[in-house]
């Protein structure tokens, strides 16, 4: 579970929130097709990202970190509900690409420490 929390939701700010330097939608789906998930998956889950992107606040307005992290649950409950409904090889597929995101999250936490020592 934290893996998928952690992938969807690097990706829903990457997509939605896009600091400079994060991915588009299109470079997104873009590496969710390389990870071998179909174009019809992806674009699911960026369908369920771009609802969830609606409800962000205003910018400049403080982010509730608990309503943001109800939300994150919430996204993720429905993208595991819509992964479920895809084939089995967009399933595999998916998860390749959490594990592959989730390895990705965990380096840059080790520079990071490694950095701060």
């Amino acid at each position: 579970m934290f893996k998928v929390f952690v992938t969807l939701s690097a990706l829903a700010l990457a997509v939605f929130c896009a600091p400079p330097g994060w991915p588009t939608a299109e470079e997104a789906k873009a590496e969710m097709q390389a990870s071998g998930i179909s174009s019809q998956a992806a674009d699911g889950i960026l369908k369920i990202a771009a609802d969830f992107a609606s409800q962000k606040p205003a910018e400049g307005v403080e982010i509730d970190r608990e309503a943001a992290r109800t939300a994150f649950h919430e996204f993720i409950n429905q993208v595991d509900a819509y992964i479920k409904t895809q084939s089995p090889e967009d399933q595999s597929a998916y998860q390749a690409f959490v594990a592959k995101k989730k390895a990705e999250f965990e380096a840059r936490i080790a520079e990071r420490k490694a950095g701060s020592q």
